[in-house]
This record gives C-alpha cells, sequence and structure tokens, in this order.
C-alpha cells in the first residue's frame, strides 16, 4: 500500500528543493542554447537516470555505507569533483578561443554523439556522492524510510517527475532564439562564467570532504 500522506510531504519538500541551483540545471541550461534540442533530451535523460540511482542509493542504505567507509566516500567525491573541474576548466578554455573554433568543437559530437550525451547527464548527476546522504535525509524527515519500499519506489518516481519538468521547462526556455541569440553575442562571457561556475561546484565539493 502506498502512503499518500508521506508521499504528498515528500513532493511538498521536492519542489522547494529542486529550483536549487546546481551543477544539473546549469548544465541542461548550458546545452539547451548551445546544442540541437535532441542532445538536450539525451542529456536529460542521462542526468536523471542519475539523480534515480542516488534516490535508489539512499532507499536502500548506501547513505550508511558511505559513513562506514569514508574512503569510499572521499574517492567517489574526488572522481566527481575532479570531472566537474575538467568539464569547467573546458568550457572556460573554449571561450577564450575564436567564435569558429568553438562552434567547431561544440558540433564535434560525431558519431556516438547521443551516448556522449546521455553519459554527460549521468556522471554529472552521480558527481556529487553527497547527495545519497542528502537524499536520505530528505525521506527520513518526510517518512519515505519507514513506509515501506513501494512507497519509497513512489517518491523516487515522484522526485524524478519534478526534476524533469523543472529542467525540461529550463531546457525550453533557454532554447528560445532569443536566448540563443543573446549567448552567441556574449558567448565568451557567457561560456566563461558558466566552466568557473562548473569549477567552482567541483572546488566546493573536493573542500568540503577533504576539510571533513
Amino acid at each position: 500500500m502506498l502512503d499518500t500522506s508521506v508521499l504528498l510531504t515528500l513532493t511538498l519538500m521536492w519542489l522547494v528543493i529542486v529550483p536549487t541551483p546546481g551543477a544539473n540545471s546549469l548544465l541542461i541550461t548550458h546545452l539547451a542554447v548551445t546544442r540541437p534540442a535532441e542532445d538536450v533530451a539525451f542529456a536529460l535523460a542521462g542526468n536523471l537516470a542519475g539523480v534515480a540511482m542516488l534516490a535508489l542509493l539512499a532507499l536502500f542504505g548506501w547513505a550508511a555505507l558511505l559513513q562506514l567507509f569514508p574512503w569510499l566516500r572521499l574517492a567517489v567525491t574526488i572522481f566527481g569533483a575532479l570531472y566537474l573541474v575538467w568539464f569547467g576548466a573546458r568550457l572556460v578554455r573554449r571561450s577564450l578561443t575564436p567564435a569558429a573554433t568553438a562552434a567547431a568543437e561544440a558540433d564535434g559530437a560525431g558519431e556516438g554523439g547521443a551516448r556522449r550525451m546521455v553519459l554527460l547527464g549521468l556522471v554529472t548527476a552521480l558527481s556529487n556522492a553527497q547527495a545519497i546522504i542528502f537524499i536520505t535525509s530528505i525521506f527520513a524527515v518526510s517518512g519515505v524510510l519507514n513506509a515501506g519500499v513501494a512507497t519509497g519506489l513512489a517518491a523516487i518516481l515522484v522526485m524524478i517527475t519534478c526534476n524533469g519538468l523543472y529542467l525540461s521547462t529550463l531546457a525550453w526556455l533557454f532554447q528560445r532564439q532569443a536566448v540563443r541569440r543573446f549567448y552567441q553575442r556574449f558567448r565568451r562571457a557567457l561560456e566563461g562564467t558558466v566552466g568557473a561556475l562548473f569549477v567552482v561546484f567541483g572546488g566546493r565539493l573536493l573542500l568540503r570532504e577533504l576539510m571533513r
């Protein structure tokens, strides 16, 4: 049986959390102004799959495992942080190149472009191992952890639906021609800023873990 009161509590909490700026929303908005709609859709699918994996791990107790084995949490966090820094540094480097060269790099997906977009979205979602602990706390406060597996799986579906609707709306807004023209006009500054934010996200993850 589904516990509807628990699901309602989780939904209200998650609706407040979803719009919080982070690497996932930054990735989708960046792709929306630089890539075709199908690439954004593939990246979004990979990102939602990553969020679902984190939520499943939270539901089945991996937060305790990460707490029990600090080296595992450290390894996963370092990998995720370095990935975000690497991705951001690439954007910063591209912001310093001429427009024609940057456009050629952006369009150079070639074979396996869809697979790369899915992987990009997936790894971005999985880059923060601490999210498992955060989601676990949300599940605990909302009562999901004590409500049974069926309610837990329904809660994950609610999370994915909320994330999908929010990120799809962002993608739709940022794919408007007016927004794309604005981006192309100020490409260097905007791409450099987005890249710097990814570096900050990655650096903050790494610093927070090393300072524990």
